[in-house]
């Protein structure tokens, strides 16, 4: 079997109302970038990118689903050795954090049930729902695109975690390779968003998803963000989860993952419209290989999903991204084989991508 990437879908056609804003101009970037991590900075203002999203530049995106591309094998021979290992173990992980004043009330936690065929979330406003929305992008083509992505706890509290291949082409162009316009609508529903908007600053990918679409390790990104015009910082205003990063940690229990797909594994009634999720244990997917550490839990969401958290102790206090919806597989012919879904390993290397963004004020 050949791997094939939950490619993202195209948003529908729809506007948020969102108040006048001023230009602003692309932020510089000044930091020490961590090894085996690349940072790029958004050419466009918060204006021009709000700008970009007409009404009917969406409703044309609606039409104009991601293309698949031609996917390369991923690595299976990546040597211990060539793994960038993070300083301070301690840095892989950080507390989720709860809207400022916010007035929403924590959901009731649930009981344990696995569910892999996808369900409808009903109420995207709650916390931990809100945190989860869909990032629109346009691809270096000029084609429009949408993934699903989550906020993270980050220093600047502005941070998004989504897949490597919502971020960066992963076929070796380098710079030439970066989507752009990127814009996220957290509690996305029906073409509209409960918070408005907010629109991209920088960019941070792993160096070995960019030069050969990495799916074992290297399949996620942060976003870093620009304030808000009107409501200031993201975090400030949805919360955010917590993350942990650890190295050959694949088994999971009560995985939360959750996404914007438009197709599933034998469904035909999903339109990347609703927030969807699935509940349940992640385990090694590739247990005989002790270089592969991916991580598989039991899901039917595909394309449009991608780029969407995987989260531990959804409802606890303190919920923690884990991993990120990244690919599934496919038999020869295209067809996807089963409802396995994949995320990459997240071990320093996702520890350093983090470390990039937390860095980025």
């Amino acid at each position: 079997m050949r791997l094939h990437r939950a490619v993202p879908v195209a948003a529908a056609a729809a506007a948020l109302s969102l108040l006048p804003v001023t230009a602003q101009a692309a932020p510089a970037v000044e930091q020490d970038v961590p090894a085996g991590v690349s940072v790029a900075v958004e050419k466009k203002s918060d204006r021009e990118i709000r700008s970009y999203w007409t009404k009917d530049r969406l409703r044309k995106a609606a039409a104009n689903p991601a293309p698949m591309p031609r996917l390369k094998k991923a690595p299976t021979t990546t040597s211990q050795q060539d793994r960038v290992p993070l300083a301070n173990p301690a840095d892989v992980s950080a507390g989720s954090v709860q809207p400022v004043d916010s007035a929403l009330v924590q959901p009731a936690a649930a009981a344990a049930t696995e569910i892999s065929v996808s369900q409808e979330v009903p109420y995207t406003t709650l916390p931990q729902y809100s945190m989860v929305g869909r990032l629109f992008y346009k691809e270096p083509d000029g084609s429009d695109h949408s993934c699903s992505a989550a906020v993270i706890v980050s220093n600047n509290r502005n941070t998004l975690w989504t897949a490597g291949h919502c971020v960066h082409l992963g076929d070796g162009s380098g710079d030439a390779g970066w989507n752009d316009m990127l814009e996220f609508i957290p509690g996305y529903r029906d073409g509209s968003g409960p918070y408005g908007s907010w629109t991209i600053k920088s960019k941070v990918a792993n160096n070995e998803w960019m030069s050969s679409s990495d799916f074992e390790d290297s399949d996620y990104a942060a976003v870093v963000l620009n304030d808000h015009p009107t409501w200031g910082k993201l975090q400030d205003n949805v919360g955010a989860f917590g993350y942990t990063f650890t190295e050959n940690l694949t088994d999971h229990a009560e995985i939360f993952a959750a996404g914007y797909p438009g197709e599933g594994y034998n469904r035909t009634d999903l339109h990347a419209q609703r927030m969807m999720y699935c509940y349940g244990n992640t385990v090694d997917a590739f247990s005989w290989n002790p270089l592969d550490d991916r991580m598989s839990m039991d899901c039917d969401m595909g394309r449009g999903a991608s780029g969407g958290p995987m989260v531990e102790g959804k409802n606890s206090s303190d919920p923690r991204i884990v991993g990120a919806i990244s690919h599934h597989m496919t038999d020869d012919a295209g067809n996807r084989t089963d409802d396995d879904l994949f995320s990459s390993e997240h071990d320093s290397k996702a520890a350093n991508t983090m470390s990039a963004a937390n860095a980025i004020s």
